[in-house]
């Protein structure tokens, strides 16, 4: 096999892998579409109220089943608040450092895994193409060189599918580019908005806390001796 015939072949496997990518970045890209839209609470008023009365009732397990409901079980804020609900014993600033550790884990992990996805796209999309631009130019000059008559028609096409892979690594990494950009800016808004919808909840949480501590501070006081009753004085 001559070694012409070896680079095309190496460049129709270029091509599969730009195929490849494309499927791969739009696939990456809707699913982190439906992971934003799934996570973002539109309307955050009517379960932060919801969990407002039944903690001041005293009712977290319906709380926290409230918030485990389907409406809600999916949402970022949702799921924090359960995690903060079950924790509710705990120092409050203990409870603010779980509820970072759960956000980061259970909430955005897969997106920013998703969006690694992304980035290694953009960059590779202009690399592949370059290497099958550069392969498919060497298959090119090498038919020049090893014919004494060269065909300008086959040579202009072959020199249009070598750009043609370039120009499909760049179609491929701009629009992903775009797409993670955007999908970083919704993560931020995402983070910065629930931040403050879980502040509401916390201030909610913060003086039955107090109000909880008081009451076991009281329970562990020993009982103080009744004052003795007052003699009576006989008149002179």
């Amino acid at each position: 096999m001559s070694v012409t015939r070896i680079i095309d072949s190496f460049g129709y496997v270029i091509y599969g892998a730009l195929a490849f990518l494309a499927v791969w970045g739009g696939y990456n890209a809707i699913l982190l579409y439906r992971s934003l839209g799934k996570k973002t609470l539109k309307d955050p008023k009517p379960l932060i109220l919801q969990v407002q009365e039944l903690c001041q009732a005293r009712k977290f397990d319906a709380a926290i089943s409230v918030c485990q409901s389907p409406a809600y079980w999916h949402t970022a804020l949702g799921q924090l608040i359960a995690v903060a609900l079950k924790n509710r014993s705990k120092p409050l600033a203990k409870t603010k450092q779980l509820l970072v550790t759960e956000f980061h884990t259970e909430v955005i992990a897969e997106m920013e895994n998703r969006l690694g996805s992304v980035s290694t796209i953009v960059r590779m999309g202009p690399l592949l193409g370059l290497v099958g631009t550069v392969a498919s130019m060497i298959a090119a000059f090498g038919r020049i060189g090893s014919s004494a008559k060269v065909n300008p028609n086959a040579l202009a096409s072959d020199i249009s599918l070598a750009l043609w892979a370039t120009g499909a690594g760049l179609l491929i990494a701009n629009p992903m580019m775009l797409i993670g950009n955007d999908v970083h800016a919704k993560l931020r808004r995402l983070r910065d908005r629930t931040e403050r919808q879980l502040q509401d909840v916390l201030d909610i949480l913060e003086p039955i806390e107090a109000q909880d501590a008081a009451a076991a501070a009281r329970a562990s006081r020993p009982g103080e001796p009744a004052p003795a009753p007052a003699r009576a004085t006989s008149p002179r």
